[in-house]
């Protein structure tokens, strides 16, 4: 081996140990990573959908008939964990959150799909700003863009130890 080749042996080493997946950056609540300009967008957007989608229920107030109120909560009650844990899972590129969101979001449409009337009351009388808002918030319309993002994500997951040079850098 030359002696340039041993210097430039060792940095070659290093960038494919930070590339594996056994050695993965730790899972953070918001990692700033997902901020910088290299970041993949569809990644970026089905996190921030995901927690819409966990959280942004809770600010609104559907009127609905009993049955279907209740059955709406309960669908909301349940998501809400599987939706923000995979969410912060995306940003932080794990593919068990990937796949995880994408059966989470099939799920979530399958009751969409079961209870048709549940859409149009989450939108209620709402303008049509808001009511684009609420489906992709809480509706059907934001897993439809989340199942549109997952080749994207798939091909990102387990890439974080890309990120690992613009962590540690001190510039």
């Amino acid at each position: 081996m030359t002696r340039k080749e041993k210097q430039t042996a060792p940095a070659e080493h290093s960038e494919k140990t930070a590339m594996t997946s056994v050695n993965p950056l730790p899972l953070v609540l918001f990692p700033k990573w997902r901020m910088y300009r290299g970041f993949p967008w569809p990644i970026w957007a089905a996190g921030w959908l995901a927690v819409f989608k966990a959280l942004l229920w809770l600010a609104t107030d559907p009127v609905a008939p009993s049955p279907i109120a209740e059955r709406m909560a309960a669908k909301f009650l349940i998501m809400l964990i599987p939706f923000l844990v995979t969410g912060i899972g995306v940003w932080n590129l794990r593919k068990w959150a990937v796949w995880g969101l994408m059966v989470t979001s099939v799920l979530d449409l399958l009751f969409f799909v079961a209870l048709p009337d549940a859409a149009r009351i989450i939108t209620g009388n709402s303008f049509i700003g808001l009511a684009v808002v609420l489906l992709a918030g809480v509706g059907p319309l934001g897993d439809v863009l989340i199942l549109a993002a997952t080749p994207s994500m798939l091909k990102h997951a387990g890439k974080s130890g890309h990120f690992r040079p613009l962590l540690t850098s001190k510039g």
